[in-house]
């Protein structure tokens, strides 16, 4: 978006938030602001050049498990909506939650290719 400003609140994010808890968040303070700005908004500006965001391909979606902290990033970039996909224990999964323990990414909640979603510790019990 390159319009103007109307209105604009910076709020503080956790490190188990993901994008659906920040769009949530997003969307009941934009109710708060408009409620506060409708009755005689002023509009500010954008500094700086306005920045595309291109649409998520297939390629975004991989994790690469060698880097740790991007790939933590990724995940809670691409959760709850489509997340992000990596292979583990020999089979494709998509992650949906994870953590960084000793430096490595800790699958949290995944399901397998077509099935329900599910703890990492029930994933490990399936595998044969």
């Amino acid at each position: 978006d390159a319009g103007p400003i109307a209105a604009q609140q910076a709020f503080a994010l956790s490190p188990e938030d993901d994008a659906g808890t920040v769009y949530a968040r997003s969307a009941e303070l934009a109710a708060e602001l408009l409620d506060e700005v409708l009755p005689s908004p002023t509009f500010t500006p954008q500094q700086g050049e306005p920045t595309y965001a291109a649409k998520i391909e297939a390629a975004d979606r991989e994790l690469d498990f060698s880097r740790p902290v991007e790939s933590l990033n990724r995940i809670r970039a691409l959760s709850p909506h489509i997340g992000a996909r990596g292979e583990l224990d020999g089979r494709r999964v998509t992650i949906w939650q994870a953590r960084l323990e000793g430096g490595k990414v800790v699958p949290e909640v995944v399901p397998t290719e077509g099935r329900r979603k599910m703890s990492y510790d029930e994933f490990l019990r399936g595998l044969r």
